[in-house]
């Protein structure tokens, strides 16, 4: 991921990305500024949330490296990415002007919206040291949602 610090100038990038085959582009933002997760968080909420039965968000966190904490020191998150729909936002918080908007607290704690992540246990533990609370966070076991190609058996379980 680029490393958007050391530019001071361009502390956000809007990069749109279209697979091959489909008709739509994916609009990933990139940034550092708490001023871009707001005006996104408002976005996809009049966009995309606010006429959804069901309002779910994809959510994965990367940490800062073991490697360099110092003795007793927890690992912390380092970059957010939230997902839905063809709208991703991928924020650096470690290097960010304000480390958690309140606008982005407020987004995640909502209990009205499900947030949805591979392994999201660990991401919401790191994110509860930022002060953040995710009360409506769902696990996916892509194993249990994706087949195995080794095996002749197909089981497909979904969960809530």
């Amino acid at each position: 991921m680029e490393h958007l610090v050391r530019d001071p100038a361009r502390r956000t990038r809007v990069y749109y990305l279209k697979p091959e085959g489909m008709e739509a582009a994916f609009k990933v933002t990139v940034t550092l500024r708490a001023r871009m997760v707001e005006k996104w968080i408002r976005r996809v909420k009049r966009d995309f949330l606010d006429a959804a039965t069901t309002n779910c968000v994809g959510l994965d966190c990367e940490f800062t490296d073991p490697r360099k904490k110092k003795a007793g020191e927890e690992q912390r998150a380092a970059v957010l990415q939230l997902s839905l729909a063809s709208e991703t936002l991928v924020f650096q918080m470690i290097h960010a002007d304000i480390k958690v908007p309140q606008v982005l607290k407020d987004f995640l704690e909502d209990g009205n919206i499900r947030f949805r992540g591979a392994a999201i246990g660990n991401d919401v533990k790191k994110l509860r040291l930022e002060g953040i609370h995710i009360t409506c966070a769902y696990d996916y076991d892509l194993q249990k949602i994706v087949s195995n190609p080794t095996t002749k058996t197909v089981r497909v379980v979904f969960s809530p």
